[in-house]
């Protein structure tokens, strides 16, 4: 019964497997990359801030052009403005030349009550204390910084892909293991059934090999899990959320560290990191101009035109009277800050000091991503030396398990002593997987950190 169900298990499971193999997408590293430089919805959202970008400096170049304004005012009262009568006394003709034939002709005061105004108005700014360059350098650094920026997060995502790849490619690795120590136990197995049934053996020593057997079993299980939990984070960071998907690697061969050696001054020159902060001490030296030029004339020249209407009049007041005044005007503007520089001195003092706060850093980052850099080569020569160190384990040995089972075979060994060879062999080639892997993960963190 239990080999039954053992036997419907396997089936079940290879069905599954064959059933994922039909439908999973293989990728290899590069497509993956290319996935993520698409579809990574952090990417998509820093592609939006560049486009948010580009706005706001076609914003700051509108400032160029004339500013153009239009008013309207109305009313209409609910009872005349002026009530009364009378007759219209000199003093009138003495307001304008047209009202004198209505000195001392009678009146009522019930006129005038509504009235409406429009005008529009174009200003066109001359000289603003170089507040306009100013805004528009500062839009256009801003653009820039944000496409710095857009760069460092585009290797951070490829980075993190990277790392899931090859930490999915080292399970495989280690699944590859499992399954060649499965073979040798099954071998084992057999060898002792053999002895057993001759005699020559316990059933003890065949428990034994069963109980190893089951700890390999227990492993893989938990080698699959972490291989289906990392594919489906990769398949996340590449856009592929909900699709099956697995990786190309067929080898985790290292190359030499030597070929992507940069030198360090070169390498922090081309940081993103490096061209960033640049960036920051330009718009802080266009920032202490920007806060100047709140303090400096302004000179600005403009044209005005507006209609004027009035309502409610007397026929009487319409003779004399237009009720409907139309006319333009050109002007100009001098605006001097007299009493603002007396606070404004501390305000720019205040962006001087900025300046020098983002100059400090700029200097300090630069050391930082100096040693940075140096680290991650460190961290990549150790890497690699460890692939020696791990393939040495690894001759050493499948060696020692050799001639442990020829002498098991011959008697002289005992099964414990084959079965730590056994597990000693698993360990090793578990941490050469693992020092292939951090290597990848290693080189290309080193080529993030100093290529351009």
């Amino acid at each position: 019964m239990k080999d039954m169900k053992r036997t419907i298990f396997l089936i079940i499971s290879f069905s599954h497997f064959f059933i994922f193999l039909a439908t999973a997408q293989t990728l290899s590293l590069e497509r993956c990359l290319d996935l993520a430089r698409q579809n990574n919805r952090t990417l998509q959202n820093a592609a939006l801030d560049i486009q948010m970008s580009t706005e706001q400096r076609k914003e700051a170049y509108t400032k160029y052009f004339p500013d153009i304004q239009a008013n309207v005012m109305a009313f209409h009262a609910f009872d005349e403005m002026v009530n009364g009568s009378g007759v219209y006394p000199a003093e009138i003709a003495a307001i304008s030349p047209s009202f004198a034939p209505l000195v001392g002709t009678p009146f009522s005061y019930s006129e005038f009550n509504r009235a409406y105004s429009a005008t529009v108005t174009l200003t066109q700014p001359l000289y603003a204390g170089g507040r306009i360059v100013a805004g528009n350098k500062l839009a256009k650094i801003g653009q820039e910084a944000v496409q710095l920026q857009l760069r460092m997060q585009e290797k951070e995502v490829l980075q993190k892909v990277t790392e899931c790849y090859w930490r999915v490619a080292g399970v495989k690795y280690n699944l590859e293991t499992i399954a060649a120590a499965e073979k040798q136990l099954a071998e084992v197995q057999k060898l002792v059934e053999n002895y057993v049934n001759a005699g020559v053996t316990t059933r003890n020593d065949l428990l034994k090999v069963q109980l190893r057997q089951q700890e390999l079993a227990s492993n893989r299980l938990k080698l699959e899990n972490a291989e289906h939990v990392l594919l489906l984070l990769l398949a996340q960071q590449i856009g592929m959320a909900g699709q099956q998907i697995d990786i190309d690697a067929t080898s985790l061969e290292a190359q030499e560290p030597s070929t992507v050696l940069v030198p360090t001054d070169d390498a922090v020159s081309r940081r993103e990191e490096t061209a960033l902060l640049q960036k920051q001490v330009e718009a802080g030296e266009w920032q202490v101009k920007m806060e100047r030029g709140k303090y400096m004339p302004t000179v600005a020249v403009g044209l005005m035109g507006y209609n004027t209407g009035f309502g409610g009049l007397s026929d009487n007041a319409k003779k004399y009277m237009d009720t409907n005044m139309t006319n333009g005007l050109v002007f100009g503007t001098l605006s001097v800050p007299l009493m603002s520089w007396w606070g404004g001195r501390h305000a720019i003092r205040r962006t001087q000091l900025k300046l020098q706060q983002a100059r400090n850093q700029a200097d300090d980052v630069r050391e930082q991503l100096a040693v940075d850099v140096e680290s991650a080569w460190s961290n990549l020569i150790e890497a690699y030396k460890q692939i020696e160190i791990a393939q040495a384990s690894v001759r050493s040995a499948e060696e020692n398990l050799r001639l442990s089972t020829d002498q098991y075979k011959a008697g002289t060994e005992m099964l414990s002593d084959l079965l730590d060879a056994e597990t000693l062999n698993r360990q090793a080639h578990s941490q050469l997987s693992d020092a292939l892997a951090t290597y990848q993960v290693k080189r290309a963190d080193y080529i993030r950190k100093t290529q351009y």
